[in-house]
Formats: structure tokens, C-alpha cells, sequence
């Protein structure tokens, strides 16, 4: 079975300082409360697995920005593995995922100048993964930075190429996009 991740039917803004991470159906005073914060936080919520991002309002040309990307599973049984995506259309000039040290985690991940592509084993029953997508944006950037997060549960093993998966599913990705100003 193939299903897809990250095909957002509501987008919400929180600050981190908010602490958890909301879904959905917060009042939309809380979401326009987070344009004045120095983070943000987006989320999909349609999907057997949700992915939630972070992601900083302003990023400043020629260093490195964070993204922390979770994804949590939300059915009553362990998920088949896991396909996740990261991409930057343009101002990167790497991009890489990173899993937290001392983790368990046994992902198969590609890594390339604008994208990220990994394969990760099911999580089981409420469980969740965080990673760190990290982005070297370039030196000569200017205006927006915005970072694409999909994926899909996948029937297939781990040490399948990421780069097919990406093929196979191609444009019905639901992508949740992040969007931060460039400074300098």
C-alpha cells in the first residue's frame, strides 16, 4: 500500500515559543499572531502520517538554515516505511537531512544541492521521527527562501532509491511549503 504524506488540507502558523506544534482547528487569532514571531511552524494533517516543520521567518544570505521536520503516526497500527522529501527550487547550494545523534534510526537518504530524499522504517503506533533538514543558502541570494516537505508510506524496503520513489509519485506529492525572507 502507497500513501501519501504531507498533502496539506489546512496550513497553520504558530511561534515556537507556543510550544506544541497545532494541527489544526486553533482560532485564527493564534495564527495571526505568529507573523510577529522570529519562527514558524507548518503542518499537514489529511494523511496516516503528519508532518510538521519549523521553520525560521528570516534566514540571512550565505549561512546555514535549520528546518525541524516531525513526523508523526497517526494510525492505530506501525506504518510501512516511510519516503520523505525535502527540496529548494533555488537560493541553496546544499541541502541535507540530519537525524538526531543517538537516534536509532536506519534511514537511506540522498543528498544533493537542492533536495534531500530519504527512506526511513514504518513508526509504530503514535510514534513520531524528527530530523533536521539543514539548507547552505548562497551567498548572493536575495528576496525568499521557500523549502517544499512530502512524502509518502511506501510498501517497499529501506534500501530502496529514494530518487524512484520521488519519480513514482512525482506531482501528486501535497507539498507544505515554508517561506523566510533573505537578509543579508
Amino acid at each position: 500500500m502507497r500513501t501519501l504524506i504531507g498533502k496539506p488540507t489546512a496550513l497553520l502558523a504558530l511561534p515556537l515559543a507556543a510550544g506544541a506544534l497545532v494541527a489544526s482547528g486553533a482560532p485564527a487569532s493564534a495564527a495571526s499572531s505568529a507573523t510577529s514571531s522570529s519562527s514558524s511552524a507548518t503542518t499537514a494533517t489529511s494523511a496516516p502520517v503528519r508532518i510538521q516543520v519549523s521553520f525560521p521567518y528570516r534566514v540571512r544570505a550565505g549561512r546555514v538554515v535549520t528546518y525541524k521536520v516531525t513526523l508523526v503516526n497517526k494510525l492505530r497500527t506501525k506504518t510501512d516505511e516511510i519516503f520523505l522529501a525535502v527540496k529548494f527550487p533555488k537560493n541553496v547550494t546544499k541541502t541535507r537531512i540530519y537525524v538526531p545523534h543517538g537516534s536509532r534510526y536506519h534511514e537511506h537518504c540522498t543528498r544533493e544541492r537542492t533536495r534531500a530524499l530519504c527512506v526511513l522504517p514504518g513508526l509504530q503506533k503514535g510514534k513520531s521521527y524528527t530530523f533536521y533538514a539543514k539548507a547552505q543558502v548562497s551567498g548572493s541570494a536575495r528576496g525568499n527562501l521557500y523549502g517544499y516537505f512530502g512524502g509518502a508510506v511506501v510498501d517497499t524496503s529501506t534500501n530502496t532509491n529514494p530518487k524512484e520513489l520521488l519519480t513514482e509519485f512525482g506531482d501528486s506529492i501535497g507539498w507544505v511549503k515554508s517561506k523566510s525572507t533573505i537578509t543579508r
